[in-house]
């Protein structure tokens, strides 16, 4: 008898639709580490045409419209995520559209930032993800990439949600820095930066839970330009 086929991102949307009734109000130290680093950008962000892949419940969609961001799209494969985001953020600047991160979007032009945040652990190959990306992208536009450090997640930290009294993990892939600059370098991007998140006592403030990752990087941040 031939083995069905289990689809990673199937399995993805349906944990995240069950994870999207907490998700905003979880203390989570990777989301607070990732607010930290989108921070750092907001203030190139106006005027900017964006593209979120993985947009989850339209965390990143409010923060970059109220620094001036004057048009956003955010991608989910979990419904679940997209009716949170549409909630959170009624902006006509706003569109959500349901799909895998490869999908083509039709309408959707050239965009000044493709973000990622949170969300390439969940991809079993790098290389069509960030091509996808790459092609969004208008001449000198930047592709950031916000995940958990590969060596935490090495270390066996990946995302997961409590679900009846119990931690219930969804389907994540291990990527090496070395994964995530050839993945780059293979769509045609120049990597600008690369960056250690590092939690410091200031972040505690953000999440708690970040007390036992003090002085140790819990986040990798890359950008990476379309050359043009």
């Amino acid at each position: 008898m031939s083995q069905r086929r289990v689809d990673p991102a199937a399995t993805v949307a349906a944990a995240y639709d069950v994870w999207s009734a907490t998700y905003d109000h979880d203390d989570n130290p990777m989301i607070a580490m990732a607010d930290r680093a989108l921070a750092a950008v907001l203030p190139r962000a106006a005027g900017w045409s964006v593209l979120e892949l993985g947009c989850g419940t339209g965390r990143n969609a409010a923060a970059l419209l109220a620094a001036g961001a004057a048009r956003y799209v955010g991608v989910d494969v979990s419904a679940g995520m997209l009716a949170h985001a549409r909630a959170r953020v009624a902006d006509a600047r706003a569109t959500w559209l349901e799909a895998d991160l490869v999908a083509e979007l039709p309408g959707v032009g050239a965009c000044d930032l493709v973000l990622f945040s949170l969300v390439l652990e969940h991809v079993a190959e790098l290389p069509p993800v960030i091509a996808r990306a790459a092609a969004a992208l208008a001449p000198g536009g930047v592709v950031r990439i916000h995940e958990i450090h590969p060596l935490l997640r090495a270390g066996g930290t990946q995302a997961h949600y409590r679900a009846d009294g119990r931690d219930v993990p969804v389907a994540s892939f291990p990527h090496t820095l070395e994964d995530l600059q050839a993945a780059i370098a293979a769509a045609g991007l120049v990597a600008t930066a690369i960056t250690d998140g590092i939690a410091t006592e200031a972040d505690l403030a953000r999440s708690g839970k970040l007390a036992k990752h003090l002085g140790r990087p819990v986040l990798i941040e890359i950008e990476a330009r379309r050359p043009g």
